[in-house]
């Protein structure tokens, strides 16, 4: 059998433990202490190196950043801080004057950080677009004291009139185009206001400013038509309201114009050229009125019982103008020879 090999099937010896005697025993004892000794004298070599680590680390951490360099520090400064230009304004401008306002609001965004006068004034009339008076008023306010201040009177103005608040609109577009006779929409709420009043002269007056200061502006056209209306000149707001449908043909105010400028002329089937299903309704209400007013009563009572029969809903223009002609039947059998009314 090789040596070290044990025999196949044959149990290991088994060795009974040796009692040790008390010499070991005492040596045992003694080398504990040393052994812990060790471990200390490790440990705190440990903590020393840990130490230095730290002393060395830590004001490396704290050791500010080199500062940019100034003309980096410039650059971002002007970056941040920068005006838009005239090609973005004028997008701007687009968009609140198509009445696109989420557009507008997108747009502004990233202009608001400059704090130009240019973009407040923006905000300031997307404020008017959007209804939200109170805001506009606050926001043009604020700018009347700058580099432009004909403008934010104009804005200031045209939301008094919108308001309501007449006596404080007048003085502010007037101040308005006094700083600048080209400011078209200031004009423009003079026009209006002169209407108000019944101030013809004045009417014509600010509404030819507004032409010639803004003569592709289709809404100036268009108050300037129903300005003509109010006055009974019912030619001169049919070329009015015409011009005005042909710079902005789905301009309503002025379809609807159109067709009383034309039934008040007595041509009313004219007066349906531009009528289609949705508009149809308001259309014979529109013309049955004008004939009314003509004193073709039988006309425009077969144009309100129209409107009736095709308004999917309870048509109350139409019903209250059916009620108004009753009154006038009545009254015209009562006063067979009184004056017919006013054409």
């Amino acid at each position: 059998m090789p040596d070290g090999a044990e025999p196949f099937g044959q149990p290991t010896e088994t060795v009974a433990p040796r009692a040790s005697s008390a010499a070991e025993h005492n040596d045992a004892l003694t080398a504990r202490p040393a052994t812990l000794v060790e471990l200390f004298h490790r440990f705190a070599f440990m903590m020393l190196l840990v130490a230095l680590a730290v002393a060395v680390v830590t004001p490396a951490l704290a050791r500010p950043k080199p500062p940019k360099s100034t003309s980096d520090a410039a650059s971002a400064q002007v970056q941040r801080t920068a005006p838009p230009g005239p090609d973005a304004l004028a997008m701007l401008d687009a968009a609140i004057a198509d009445g696109r306002l989420d557009n507008a609001r997108a747009l502004l965004a990233p202009m608001w950080a400059s704090g130009a006068p240019d973009v407040q004034l923006r905000a300031a009339e997307l404020a008017l677009a959007g209804g939200s008076l109170p805001e506009a008023a606050e926001a043009f306010t604020g700018l009347m004291d700058g580099p432009l201040a004909a403008l934010a009177r104009q804005g200031l103005g045209i939301t008094r009139l919108r308001e309501g608040k007449e006596n404080e609109a007048r003085p502010l577009l007037e101040q308005a185009v006094a700083a600048d006779p080209g400011l078209a929409r200031a004009w423009n709420a003079l026009g209006v206001l002169a209407d108000k009043a019944r101030d013809w002269p004045a009417a014509d007056l600010a509404y030819g400013k507004a032409v010639a200061a803004a003569p592709q502006d289709a809404g100036i056209l268009a108050n300037r038509g129903w300005s003509q209306l109010l006055r009974g000149r019912h030619e001169a707001a049919e070329r009015d309201l015409v011009a005005a449908l042909k710079l902005q043909p789905a301009l309503k105010k002025a379809r609807t114009n159109l067709a009383l400028a034309r039934a008040m002329q007595g041509r009313y089937q004219e007066a349906f050229l531009l009528s289609d299903k949705t508009s149809l309704a308001t259309d014979l209400n529109t013309v049955g009125y004008a004939a009314m007013m003509r004193g073709d009563l039988t006309v425009a009572e077969a144009y309100f019982n129209r409107a009736l029969s095709l308004n999917p809903q309870f048509d109350r223009a139409a019903w209250a103008n059916l009620q108004y002609l009753a009154e006038l039947k009545a009254q015209k059998v009562r006063e067979p020879t009184g004056a017919a009314p006013p054409r």
